[in-house]
């Protein structure tokens, strides 16, 4: 498996107001758009019973995919941002993250980057000069 380069996870125009699965080197993920338009990408599991984030849908703010199961959020950065159960004056431990990847949208694909190098040390998004071009 090679790591630490770019891949394509979806296209574009796949991933509007709901969550969606994809799965990348072995990998369970979802992407969702937030209120801005921007695409973000986080593991699958929920931390709490392990649940699918794919089968849960956007908060209402759209910053946050929501757990189906109890609710608990989590934002584009991977941080469990609310636990329902425990009240709305809760503050969520900073421990409480799943991990979360590096997105972008070039040529109407959403290209993850799969690994830990920091963003100066990767490898860039292949040119595709043909895109585009009837």
């Amino acid at each position: 498996m090679l790591i630490n380069l770019w891949y394509v996870a979806e296209w574009s125009d796949k991933v509007k107001d709901k969550p969606v699965k994809t799965k990348l080197l072995g990998q369970d993920l979802v992407l969702f758009r937030d209120l801005t338009g921007k695409v973000h990408c986080t593991a699958n599991v929920c931390l709490h019973r392990g649940g699918s984030l794919a089968g849960g849908w956007l908060n209402e703010k759209r910053d946050c995919v929501v757990c189906p199961y109890h609710g608990w959020e989590y934002d584009g950065k991977g941080k469990c941002k609310k636990i329902p159960s425990e009240g709305k004056d809760f503050i969520v431990p900073p421990r409480f993250r799943i991990d979360a990847y590096p997105v972008e949208e070039r040529y109407g694909m959403i290209w993850v980057f799969m690994g830990d190098l920091p963003e100066e040390e990767r490898y860039p998004i292949p040119d595709l000069p043909q895109y585009g071009d009837p």
